[in-house]
Parts: structure tokens; sequence; C-alpha cells
């Protein structure tokens, strides 16, 4: 099956993260940035690692994307070697069969969830491989040949998710091809010719041959990516207009649940390209942002404020952002409510850029309710693990650290809660400085299922947020 162009487009939207970042490009986002419940940041670093792993076709070779922040499009290079049949379907010179290509893909989101990726006529062309100047000796991209990529892109896509009727298709037309090919050698007299036939009906016996591997190596990469996309076909396009006045476009549908099956009941809120300086070292991302009905609206982040150091560690290669709204659905704080009756009223949390502030009222009996505060800070210890440490509380500012590990296990529910099973904690009790810790340990294939080969190697707090940081230690 032909793949010009095809696994750049698979990868580019692989779950990944999103960030109120200083420098995003035009914002691509469907709703109210208030229903944004969380974003997966990928790197464009991570996605061209991915690419060179899982590229192997003679179609394409040296293929890379950039991200483009500024004016928020995907911009793919590399060198297509143009198969021989496609090249005579659209009358192109055989001797320029051998081209380097940009493509630029404009990733878009629609109402329904949707992800659209356009990619403009005008953006997109090859130019000779051995071109001294490409702005000179550009070839703007044939109409037939962008169709025919985005028409295998559509096959391939659809085999990821499950559907394997391409490879029927394809072997029905190669059996086809050499019938044609022994009908004319019958009649062929010419011994140079028949050669020409006899090479070229080799040549699709060996195709024929090869499809059954094929499909099985596909069906093995099928059972890695069909939990993350299903493709929306021509079809399904009608169900949803803004889906039908694009041109040039393949349309997605992510399955964020299977991505994050701790984010249930959401939905894709947008997409963007953009800078992430303070938690990416300023690498450029792919942000996939994640939204949900919520019961109340989403306080708008407070002001930063925050003294946190920057982490002198290599930038992450994904990047997880949670809003505090996660952590505060219903049954949380239901269940919270139970276990703290008695015990404490107008328990709440609030994460900002100096780490997680615990706030209420503590029950003493046949006394005033007292009021306490607390501020913890999540500390990354190794890959996978990281500390929940107190490391101030006070009730009426007066320093009292009996109500430690009632604080450390209200936040240590709230993880469980919203985790599913992906962490394991420990109580580590007291500490050289006096402090109490829980020590959590997270299942990343569990926290990210698209990416289980990744490691935690970071963690902060930002007003509104929890971050998770992923890569290679």
């Amino acid at each position: 099956m032909r793949r010009a162009f095809i696994l750049a487009l698979l990868l580019a939207v692989r779950p990944l993260p999103a960030a109120p970042a200083p420098e995003p490009g035009p914002a691509a986002a469907v709703g109210s940035p208030g229903s944004r419940v969380a974003s997966i940041f990928i790197s464009q670093d991570f996605i061209n690692e991915l690419i060179a792993q899982h590229l192997h076709t003679p179609v394409l070779k040296d293929l890379s994307l950039l991200l483009d922040p500024v004016q928020g499009w995907i911009i793919a290079r590399g060198l297509c070697r143009i198969p021989v049949d496609e090249a005579r379907s659209i009358g192109l010179d055989q001797g320029l069969r051998e081209l380097r290509f940009q493509v630029v893909i404009k990733p878009k989101a629609t109402r329904k969830g949707h992800l659209i990726l356009v990619f403009p006529l005008d953006e997109t062309f090859f130019y000779p491989a051995g071109a001294k100047d490409p702005q000179k000796e550009r070839i703007y991209v044939p109409v037939q040949f962008l169709s025919l990529a985005l028409g295998s892109a559509r096959g391939y896509l659809a085999m990821l998710s499950g559907d394997f009727s391409g490879f029927e298709r394809q072997a029905r037309s190669l059996e086809g091809q050499i019938a044609e090919l022994k009908r004319l050698l019958i009649g062929e007299k010419d011994q140079d010719q028949r050669g020409i036939l006899e090479a070229r009906l080799q040549s699709l016996r060996l195709q024929l041959q090869g499809i059954p591997i094929e499909k099985r190596l596909a069906e093995r990469m099928s059972k890695t990516y069909s939990h993350l996309i299903g493709f929306v076909g021509g079809q399904e396009m009608s169900l949803n207009q803004e889906l039908a006045v694009h041109q040039n476009a393949l349309i997605l549908r992510l399955q964020l649940a299977q991505l994050a099956p701790y984010l249930a009941g959401v939905e894709l809120g947008g997409v963007r390209i953009l800078k992430d300086n303070r938690d990416g070292s300023g690498m450029p991302f792919l942000a996939i942002d994640v939204a949900a009905q919520l019961a109340k609206p989403m306080a708008p982040p407070a002001a930063s404020t925050g003294t946190a150091k920057v982490e002198p560690r290599k930038p992450p290669l994904v990047v997880l952002r949670l809003n505090q709204a996660l952590f505060e659905s219903e049954a949380l704080l239901s269940a919270e409510a139970k276990v703290m009756a008695g015990r404490a009223r107008d328990f709440g949390m609030a994460f900002k850029d100096d780490g997680l502030h615990i706030f209420g009222r503590w029950r003493v009996p046949l006394l005033p309710d007292v009021p306490f505060r607390a501020v913890l800070d999540f500390v990354w210890v190794a890959p996978g693990v990281f500390d929940i440490r107190v490391r101030d509380l006070a009730i009426e500012h007066v320093e009292l650290r009996f109500l430690t590990k009632l604080v450390l296990e209200a936040v240590q529910r709230r993880l469980e809660g919203l985790f599913s099973g992906a962490c394991k904690f420990q109580y580590m009790g007291e500490e050289a400085d006096g402090a109490r810790a829980v020590r959590a340990t997270i299942a990343m294939p569990s926290l990210l299922p698209a990416f289980p080969g990744l490691s935690l190697t970071g963690i902060a707090t930002r007003d509104q947020e929890l971050i998770l940081k992923a890569g290679r230690p």
C-alpha cells in the first residue's frame, strides 16, 4: 500500500499535551477555554523520533516535521519517490520521479470533536532532489497527486483502525494487471518488448506475494494504534456541514477516552501549535486540548506569583497538563466529604505556582472550628516516582504538624480517584526536617497508554494546574 506522507500525518496527531504559552499560534480550539480540563503536549523532537522509528517505506525518505507556532502549521519535508503507476496516471515526467517536497498541514478542530488536517495547495510543492535553488526550481504539486496521496492516507488510517479491506482490493488489482500482462505476452513477438513485459510481470508477482506479509505487519501495527484513531470516512462527512466544506483534507476522530482512560466523558476541545517556555524548555509542541462539560464553570487561572525553580533536566517529550477542575468532580468531593465529616469542614485545595495550597476548618470538640492552612510540594524523586511533601502547615499561624497525615491522605484520595489505579502510594512518615511525605509511584502505561515507553521525568504545580512531564531519564 502506498504510504506517501501518510505515517507523518498519523504521528502528527498522536496524542499527545496545552499551556498558556508565551508564543501561541493562531487559536484552533473550539468551545470556551473554561471547558478545557486537560491538554496533552507532544514535542516536535518526539514526533520526529517516532517517525524515524516507524517509517519504513521505499516511497518516503528523510521525513521530518517542523511545528510552526507563529503560523500554526505543521510543515513536512522529505524525499518522495513517486511510484511508476502513479507517475503515469498524472502524466509526470519519469525523470522527476524522485523529488524533495514541502507539505504544509493546518490542523483544525470542529465542534463535533473531529480533527481536520488541511493541505493547502499553495503551500505544497516539490523540487528536484538535486536542486541547487529549491525556491527557483520548485514544482507545485498537481491536484491529482495530492488527491492520490490523501486517498492513500485514508486507506492507511482505516487500516490502522482495523479495516484491512484495502489489501484485498490491492490483491485484486494486481491479479488483474498480471492477467493483462499474460494476455499481452501471448501475442508479443518482439524479444525486447517481451523482456520488458516479463520483468514487469515478475515485479507484480512479487508485490502480490508480499501482500500477506504486509497485511500481517499491518494487523500487528493496528493493535498499537487502533485505540487511538477512529477514521471518519466519506459517508460520515455529511453528518456535519463543517466537515464537507474542506477540500484537500483528512478528517479524523481521536478516541480521547482511550488515550487517557482516566479522562472519562471528554471530547476534543481543540488543537494548537505553540512554544512552551515554562514547562517545555522553549520547544515547539503539538497541543491536543481535552474539553468536558462541568457542573460548575472553571475559575480562570490566577496571576502567577510563584518562584518555582526550573528543573535542570532534559526537555520533556510529552507534557500532560491537568486542570484543577478534574480533581473537583462531584464524585470525588462527595466521597471526601464523608471521610472528612467530624474532622474538618470547608476543606479545599488549590494548585498554585508555589505548591498545592490546602485550607479548611479543623473541628475541635466543645470548641469553635479552627481555621488551618497548608502548602504541599510535588517533588520528582526518580523516573516514575514523586513525593508529596508538607512544606508548611499552620493553625492560626501556629506550627502544628499532627494534621499532616490528614492533609496527605486527602491529597492521596483525590489522586487515586482521578488516576484510577495508575498511582501507588507509600506514607513516608517523619523526615529529617520534621515534615511528612507520601511517595507516589506512577505507572506510565496507565497514565499515557499511547506512549508506554516513557517515564515520568518531572512534576510541577501551576495556577489551577498539575503538570506531569514525560520523557526518557
